[in-house]
């Protein structure tokens, strides 16, 4: 199963670099241009926080050890839904601990978010393969996940902002 999440871990990395590829030649005003709501800085900082701030409950929550409980169909469903949502193009206000995202330079931000998905693929590295049902994530809406439905939700919440990040670089004519 661990071969599962970091394939998706894989997927990730690679719709990143198409993501900054995207964005390598816009220059850095454009980049902090927040005239539409967050600039595509503050998107990339968004996701980054995101998953920084899972990584670090998910490396509290498992000191719980075989006492986490475990996942079932119903924890399934609502992710299943929850990701559904997060392929659409909807709009809705993100969680208070991560709605105002830093505008950082744009190569400390690729380095900072770098760091982040290091230290995600040590963890699932090292996540022992038998608490791979154990419930160790909690996503704001699809509530508590196993850690390979955890990596799904970083994989379609990066497909959710790419929506805005598109519509930002056409706002902004790029």
């Amino acid at each position: 199963m661990k071969n599962g999440i970091n394939e998706k871990l894989k997927r990730l990395n690679a719709d990143t670099e198409k993501i900054y590829a995207s964005l390598d030649n816009i220059s850095a005003e454009k980049l902090n241009d927040a005239s539409y709501g967050w600039s595509l800085i503050q998107v990339l900082s968004h996701l980054n926080s995101a998953e920084l701030a899972s990584l670090k409950y998910m490396q509290k929550k498992i000191q719980a050890g075989d006492r986490m409980e475990n996942s079932g169909v119903s924890n399934a469903f609502r992710m299943w839904l929850c990701n559904k949502a997060l392929k659409s193009s909807l709009k809705w206000k993100a969680p208070s601990y991560i709605s105002n995202p830093p505008a950082l330079e744009y190569s400390e931000l690729k380095a900072k978010w770098s760091e982040t998905r290091t230290a995600i693929q040590v963890f699932v590295d090292e996540y022992p393969e038998q608490w791979l049902n154990k419930l160790v994530y909690k996503h704001p809406l699809g509530g508590r996940q196993n850690l390979d439905r955890a990596v799904d939700s970083f994989v379609y919440h990066q497909i959710h902002h790419l929506h805005q990040i598109n519509r930002i670089k056409k706002q902004l004519g790029v």
